[in-house]
């Protein structure tokens, strides 16, 4: 055989030994890849397992450093999860497992990770979350969990879970595993204190949540008993005659003979997603107060929150509506200042609607954020409610009595009325009234007062 054949004879097979070697190399790589990728989940919930959980968390606590952002570690226990077990058989157990999985995926964000850490244990560790949400989210958490039931037969299968949680800041921990470990220790405490429980890893972050319970507690409490959610306005006067045009209706609870104002229970209620039902009852026991038609061509604030929900912001807008038709007083919804320009889009189209309907709008807390009369010039806004920290500094500082006085005149020139907050005292009163500020709310006229000792000023 020609030796220039044999040379090329041998060079093909070496290429296809060389291909072969390639593709046995990668096939054995990918399998250890996939071994390894397998051995970080959980064969029964197909969640990370501790092992995927920490490689997972590592990498979130490099990019915390990066962007500053903290990290929550909720750590959950299954209460009695081996009564389960024991009584109704293993697979049963595994069943129950697969939907305490399921249902903390379905309720995840993409910020969240998710894990079975232990037998009856499960973590999610969330990133970026502030610690006014966290209470919130643990909450949501707890109950979506326990509210887990399945049927077997006559029984029906469901546990309570105790927490531990714990938060990684970049700015003073180091090792996030060991913030792992700290919302560990946390589900031992809660189980220790009886259970079902959930315990902050920091005495700050627990004392806050303890405050918070309680003060849930109080609003829950009201909730059920609506006659304890008394309907409060503070009076609103004309600086010019001191004629009340009006007031502010403000949320107050009445628990154990004492009224609470709104600032010992709002935190709470935000918190656990009860203001809502708060304001609603509120504004149900305002519509259906006796004497209500001796409000008649009078203005009642409202503050509200507006959510990206514009079909239920336009159902409130239509109820106000009729309220307004029905009875001849004047609505006013209060937004504050930074909410106008966050949700500037929305409420653009929404304070159009709300005008076509006879509802006013006020920009509440103007002058404190970063409003400009760019942003109220492109809406028909009614009313703007001025800072009470304007009024306050409006004494004595010139700076502070420029931005009143440049308030006042632009306000005019645009045919929107003011408002003077927190007016205590005469020479706040004075003040307002040498720069024209139409009208003024505060203690020197009247703190917030109930319903019907409100009607007999009029």
């Amino acid at each position: 055989m020609n030796y220039k054949i044999k040379e090329r004879i041998l060079k093909n097979l070496l290429i296809e030994i060389t291909k072969k070697y390639d593709y046995l190399i990668t096939e054995y790589k990918a399998g250890e890849i996939n071994k390894k990728t397998k051995l970080m989940y959980d064969y029964v919930t197909e969640l990370l397992n501790r092992d995927g959980l920490k490689e997972k968390m590592i990498s979130f606590s490099k990019l915390s450093k990066k962007e500053n952002k903290k990290i929550a570690l909720i750590s959950i226990d299954l209460d009695n999860f081996k009564i389960i077990n024991t009584s109704y058989g293993h697979e049963i157990g595994d069943l129950f497992l697969k939907k305490v999985a399921n249902t903390l995926k379905n309720i995840s964000g993409s910020n969240w990770i998710v894990a079975r850490t232990g037998g009856d244990e499960f973590t999610v560790v969330i990133y970026g979350i502030s610690e006014i949400s966290l209470p919130f989210e643990v909450e949501r958490i707890k109950n979506e969990v326990e509210n887990i039931k399945i049927n077997v037969g006559d029984s029906i299968i469901g546990t309570t879970a105790s927490f531990g949680v714990s938060v990684f800041d970049p700015t003073v921990d180091n090792n996030i595993l060991e913030s792992l470990n700290k919302a560990e220790v946390g589900i031992y405490q809660s189980k220790t204190a009886g259970k079902s429980r959930i315990t902050f890893s920091t005495e700050h972050l627990q004392e806050k949540f303890i405050h918070l319970e309680e003060r849930k507690k109080v609003i829950e409490q009201a909730l059920n008993q609506p006659e304890n959610i008394p309907v409060f306005i503070q009076p609103i006067v004309s600086l010019s005659d001191s004629e009340v045009i009006g007031g502010e209706l403000l949320l107050r609870i009445s628990n154990n003979g004492k009224i609470l104002p709104a600032f010992e229970f709002i935190e709470a209620a935000e918190t656990f997603g009860l203001l809502g039902k708060l304001e609603e009852i509120q504004l149900n026991r305002f519509f259906n107060s006796p004497d209500i038609e001796k409000l008649k061509g009078k203005c009642i604030f409202l503050n509200r929150q507006i959510s990206d929900e514009k079909v239920q912001v336009k159902n409130i807008i239509d109820r106000l509506s009729d309220f307004r038709n029905k009875t001849g007083i004047n609505i006013v919804i209060e937004i504050t200042e930074n909410s106008f320009v966050q949700n500037f889009s929305i409420l653009k189209q929404l304070i159009h609607y709300a005008k076509k309907k006879g509802i006013l709008f006020a920009l509440d807390d103007f002058g404190a954020g970063f409003a400009s009369f760019g942003y109220v010039s492109k809406v028909p806004v009614d009313i703007i409610k001025i800072d009470g920290s304007i009024i306050e500094e409006c004494i004595s500082d010139k700076k502070h009595q420029a931005i009143l006085k440049a308030i006042s005149i632009l306000s005019k020139d645009l045919n929107i009325k003011t408002v003077a907050e927190f007016i205590d005292s005469d020479i706040k009163k004075e003040k307002c009234t040498e720069f024209d500020i139409s009208y003024g709310q505060g203690y020197l006229f009247s703190k917030p007062i109930e319903l019907s000792e409100f009607i007999k000023m009029l």
